[in-house]
């Protein structure tokens, strides 16, 4: 499993650091077991799926449990508690763009019949850091905090055109330590696409991550401390065909990004 490999690459290093926090970082594991929706949890299947030893793993809820970041259901199973969004709040208070741009991603979602989201990278993954849709009639309703990767979406490689050289060889290196299995699919899709998400200012993905979902990105900027940040739409494949995806909906998702560019830049300016 992916938490299980993750956890065996991290106790490797852990020795030849000693800086690293070894019990936060298990701590963490399990957290990340719960991420889009993973439903309630025993000791036994967080052991499973993080690779840790049920003793440890029991020390860990238990401690997690009493901050307020896990808790308990009805049969005893774990489930993430309020603590994990009293945490996230800060964070997401301050990204501005969230606010700013709602009104111009609601208009998308009303012309898509899709869900448009706002991202970032997370390690290999990205992070919705705000989600609208005018409906839940579509096939996938992720909200904020859904993580996939950032492989096969059009919203990954439209983040992964921000990246600087240097820091797209270490995604291609980190990609092939950690996910081999995705190597030679960044190699002969997602960097090609990468070169022309740079040329044409967008993104798409026909049904790569998720068969009925179309998916169509624009990078919007990158911040000064570093952070990257994109938009796209995932549409029901049922709507639009692949050529109208290209030809309709990617001229619309390169304006929506400078129309939220613009608010950006006009919002640096009145606060100076």
């Amino acid at each position: 499993m992916a938490h299980s490999r993750a956890s065996a690459s991290r106790s490797r290093t852990d020795h030849a650091d000693p800086a690293f926090a070894t019990t936060l970082a298990h701590g963490l594991d399990v957290l990340a077991v719960f991420r889009n929706g993973a439903g309630s949890r025993s000791n036994a299947e967080l052991a499973g799926e993080t690779g840790l030893s049920r003793p440890t793993v029991s020390r860990l809820t238990y401690t997690l449990a009493q901050l307020g970041y896990l808790r308990r259901d009805a049969k005893g199973r774990f489930q993430l508690g309020l603590g994990v969004l009293a945490t996230a709040y800060p964070l997401l208070s301050a990204l501005r763009v969230r606010q700013m741009a709602r009104p111009l991603m609601r208009d998308f979602a009303s012309y898509a019949g899709g869900t448009v989201s706002i991202a970032m990278p997370f390690g290999l993954d990205f992070i919705y850091v705000e989600t609208l849709r005018t409906t839940d009639a579509v096939p996938h309703v992720p909200d904020v905090g859904f993580c996939s990767s950032l492989a096969p979406t059009a919203v990954g490689r439209a983040l992964l055109s921000l990246f600087t050289e240097d820091e797209l060889a270490a995604y291609v290196k980190a990609v092939k330590a950690e996910r081999p299995q995705e190597a030679d699919y960044v190699k002969r899709r997602t960097l090609p696409d990468i070169a022309l998400c740079k040329e044409r200012g967008f993104a798409v993905s026909l049904g790569e991550w998720r068969r009925e979902i179309f998916g169509v990105a624009a990078p919007l900027y990158r911040a000064d401390n570093g952070d990257c940040l994109a938009v796209n739409c995932g549409i029901p494949s049922f709507r639009f065909s692949a050529e109208q995806i290209e030809r309709e909906c990617a001229p619309r998702m390169l304006g929506l990004a400078r129309s939220i560019r613009s608010l950006i830049a006009d919002d640096a300016q009145g606060t100076r």
